[in-house]
């Protein structure tokens, strides 16, 4: 997806392009979460999807079986990438 933009209203709405609204699946009276990142940089996920929701879109051969919850896909994620960067750190 390349980069759209919003026009901010004299009370703080904006309307988000119909392409971002169709991939992010949001509709009328959905709330979005809008947070920064590691690097300072402005994010936003509709809170009615969760860490894991992108798995549904995975081909069956790409997932997970043994990660039961959101929880558990966030801290092995996290664990995966302390192993990363502790390998590299290492060389």
């Amino acid at each position: 997806m390349s980069g759209y933009v919003a026009t901010i209203t004299s009370k703080g709405q904006m309307t988000l392009p119909i392409e971002v609204r169709r991939v992010l699946n949001i509709h009328p009276g959905d709330e979005i979460e809008i947070y920064a990142d590691h690097r300072g940089e402005f994010c936003l996920r509709p809170l009615t999807s969760g860490p894991l929701d992108f798995l549904k879109d995975l081909p069956v051969s790409k997932r997970r079986a043994d990660i039961a919850s959101d929880d558990a896909a966030i801290a092995l994620a996290v664990t995966e990438r302390n192993m990363r960067s502790l390998a590299r750190n290492a060389a």
